[in-house]
């Protein structure tokens, strides 16, 4: 089968890119898929993720994809890509093309691809668009092939709308055979250091956990705009020899398994990949309960907590849990571990199979 996966920017360092080296790969090597991506930009020379040798990657431009997400420019730079995906497709056929977030979806629909070939993959939040957007969004889903949600409750949200929807979670690729020992007294946060990820009100709740427990620290890998606002808050916090922020390692498995939990302060996620590379190792989570994705990875209580959204004291509490009760953590650890292994990547690449040789006949 001939499968086309079509995105902003393959060369991008985020939770998409990732995700798509994983299942792309899988296909390509394991389930006899033809697949090539098509990226409408180049901000970098190379994808910062592997590709299996036998995926085609095309760049239709080796323009940046910069601009803030929904500014004027960011639209202007994808009115003037339509020429470029209409050409493509124009010369190249496929059985499936799977359109990767709603920003491919609208150049995708604009262009003229073949919809009853298009599957809209939505890697955000059912409500992350305003209302106006959100419209325009359902109206293009509706006339597309399928539309695949990474969470139940997405599904449900879209369902109001629209007839063609299932899910399928992102996959999760497997590196140990034994859970952390979570021995250490480090915390350990992830991902990009923008408004979305709610490291500032981590920080927040930290200042009251330092003082309790001054043997503990909160480590926080990533880097984005807000790096000088966090550091800066740290620093009227008084917690420099408490929290510390990494920027970015090659060894992130490795920064998982040195710590004791980890914690996720997000506004709001499509799928948090941070909570899966952490149960992989055995390391339990403390997440907000944020629209949407915690509540499809973890079990309150049984292999991680979850904490009511945006509730700063109640994630300090459930942070001072974790830190308290060694065998709690422990335990957590172990049944994480174990119940993220129904999001292996040979069982979520069978799902998309069934999906895509559905679709096609």
């Amino acid at each position: 089968m001939k499968l086309c996966y079509l995105y902003s920017d393959i060369t991008m360092n985020g939770g998409i890119e990732r995700v798509l080296s994983i299942i792309a790969s899988e296909l390509a090597d394991n389930w006899d898929y033809d697949v090539t991506i098509v990226s409408i930009y180049r901000t970098l020379k190379t994808p910062p993720y592997k590709f299996s040798d036998k995926i085609k990657i095309v760049y239709l431009s080796d323009i940046a994809y910069s601009g803030t997400p929904g500014s004027f420019y960011r639209l202007k730079l994808q009115l003037k890509a339509l020429r470029l995906i209409k050409e493509y497709f124009k010369n190249n056929t496929f059985d499936i093309i799977s359109v990767q977030s709603f920003p491919c979806a609208f150049m995708a629909y604009l262009s003229g691809i073949e919809r009853n070939k298009v599957v809209a993959v939505e890697h955000v939040y059912h409500g992350y668009y305003n209302r106006w957007i959100g419209s325009v969004r359902d109206y293009m889903y509706k006339r597309f092939k399928w539309v695949v949600t990474l969470t139940q409750n997405d599904a449900v949200s879209f369902r109001k709308s629209l007839p063609n929807v299932s899910t399928i979670p992102n996959p999760v690729v497997f590196k140990c055979n034994v859970p952390s020992s979570l021995d250490s007294n480090r915390i350990i946060s992830v991902g990009r250091l923008e408004y979305q990820k709610g490291f500032d009100i981590l920080i927040d709740a930290f200042k009251a956990i330092a003082q309790k427990y001054p043997s503990w620290t909160l480590h926080i890998y990533g880097k984005g705009s807000l790096k000088e606002d966090l550091s800066n808050q740290i620093n009227r916090h008084g917690l420099s020899s408490a929290v510390f922020l990494e920027g970015v390692t090659e060894s992130i498995d490795e920064k998982y398994r040195e710590s004791a939990f980890c914690v996720v302060s997000s506004r709001f996620e499509g799928f948090p990949m941070t909570i899966t590379e952490a149960m992989r190792e055995g390391v339990p989570c403390v997440s907000f309960r944020c629209p949407n994705g915690p509540e499809d990875l973890i079990s309150d209580g049984k292999d991680g907590i979850l904490v009511s959204h945006l509730d700063k004291a109640g994630l300090a509490d459930a942070i001072s849990t974790l830190i308290i009760d060694k065998s709690k953590r422990k335990e957590m650890g172990k049944a994480a571990f174990y119940s993220i292994r129904r999001f292996d990547v040979s069982l979520i690449a069978g799902m998309w199979d069934n999906l895509y040789r559905s679709l096609s006949k």
